[in-house]
């Protein structure tokens, strides 16, 4: 195998031991100063920002020559990781002739060394940049998403991003938006033998339910985009009633609704709100309220996707291709911080890191060894190219 001056399976071993799991205490206070030791080791500029107690975003950046004037790249990607749920020793990472296995070796400890291990290898080469190669490991991308919205109100602000989630290194070009939404439909309630005295707001929903299937569905199916894919809506929740002889008097359900750049967020509150008023004109005992789950709490969740023409696009066809892999462009499946920057900065934005998405968060969670040096020399290479050399 190839000499390498730094070696991200080590790095992605080492990050994996330590836990940056959702709601621990200080959640990613030891892996930033993880990352902070290891770009100080390095002579590269590093600084850390606390955005709550043990809540921290940590930086690095190879400045450029000409950076006012120059591009520059963001390499970033989340240190918190979901819990270990039911994996065994999730937090004592094993290895095999092929992967690396652990919870947060593809989501995203391994992407996050292989960035470090680029910053690091152009560091050492006495390769100049015109413009600044930033990176930024981001706390709390699995839940409320602190780390992303700090960074977009504190910058650095980058002329492109790579967001390092685990997709193949193919090239993801944008995803979905995504609402979690509650629609909750109150009734009256009284006991079981009394039930004409009564409203079931189980039975009220089920009408909503079939309004959803039979007029509202076959709509999104309709609305597609040639990158993203179809728009969805999930029924993905039903809770209510007290007990079998009790009339329900409350019922939610909660839906994950995906649309795409062509539909905005008040237009899908505003469809759900009509078919609730049409319940509504056709008995005026229906009653039912939409409410955002993440209301309040974190950024707005908007579609995007970077033009096929983007120089950053571009860069990273070529860095894959010179690595003898044909280029992939596509979609990311689930939700991502590049949503967040995608909406909230200038930067352009894609989604591209090693590592396969149908095994995080899984008992199953590994990443590639090759895969791992792969994405380093791909990262170097864009940032050469989109940084421009000198």
């Amino acid at each position: 195998m190839k000499k390498y001056l730094l070696d991200p399976v080590k790095l992605t071993k080492e990050m994996t031991a330590i836990k940056s799991y959702s709601f621990m205490e200080r959640q990613e206070e030891e892996i930033s100063e993880y990352v902070l030791k290891f770009f100080e080791a390095h002579e590269i500029k590093t600084w850390r920002t606390e955005i709550e107690p043990g809540r921290d975003n940590v930086f690095a950046v190879l400045e450029g020559e000409e950076r006012e004037t120059s591009p520059s790249l963001l390499l970033t990607g989340h240190l918190d990781t979901v819990p270990a749920y039911d994996f065994e020793k999730a937090f004592e990472p094993w290895e095999d002739e092929e992967y690396i296995y652990g919870r947060g070796t593809c989501d995203m400890k391994g992407p996050l060394a292989s960035m470090m291990c680029a910053m690091a290898e152009l560091k050492h080469s006495g390769m100049k940049l015109k413009g600044d190669l930033i990176f930024c490991g981001v706390a709390d991308e699995e839940e409320a998403g602190i780390g992303t919205r700090s960074l977009i109100e504190t910058g650095p602000e980058a002329t492109y991003s790579v967001i390092g989630e685990p997709t193949d290194m193919k090239i993801a070009l944008g995803h979905k938006g995504l609402e979690w939404i509650d629609v909750i439909f109150h009734g009256k309630k009284v006991h079981g033998g009394d039930q004409d005295n009564g409203i079931n707001a189980i039975m009220m929903a089920g009408r909503f339910l079939h309004k959803l299937e039979h007029e509202y569905l076959p709509k999104l199916k309709e609305r597609s985009h040639p990158i993203l894919g179809r728009a969805t809506l999930n029924i993905g929740t039903i809770t209510g009633g007290d007990q079998p002889s009790t009339v329900a008097d409350y019922c939610k359900i909660r839906l994950d609704r995906r649309c795409l750049t062509s539909e905005t967020i008040e237009q899908v509150y505003a469809e759900l709100q009509e078919l609730v008023d049409q319940l509504h004109e056709e008995d005026p005992k229906f009653q039912a309220e939409i409410r955002d789950v993440f209301e309040g709490t974190t950024l707005p969740h908007i579609p995007f996707c970077t033009e096929e023409s983007s120089p950053l696009v571009k860069a990273a066809e070529a860095a894959v291709a010179a690595t003898g892999v044909e280029p992939v462009l596509t979609n990311f499946p689930a939700w991502s911080d590049a949503g967040f920057m995608a909406a909230g900065t200038k930067s352009q934005c894609i989604v591209m890191g090693p590592g396969e998405l149908s095994v995080a968060h899984s008992i199953h969670e590994r990443i590639s060894k090759k895969e791992l040096y792969r994405a380093a020399e791909i990262y170097k290479a864009m940032a050469k190219e989109l940084c421009r050399t000198m």
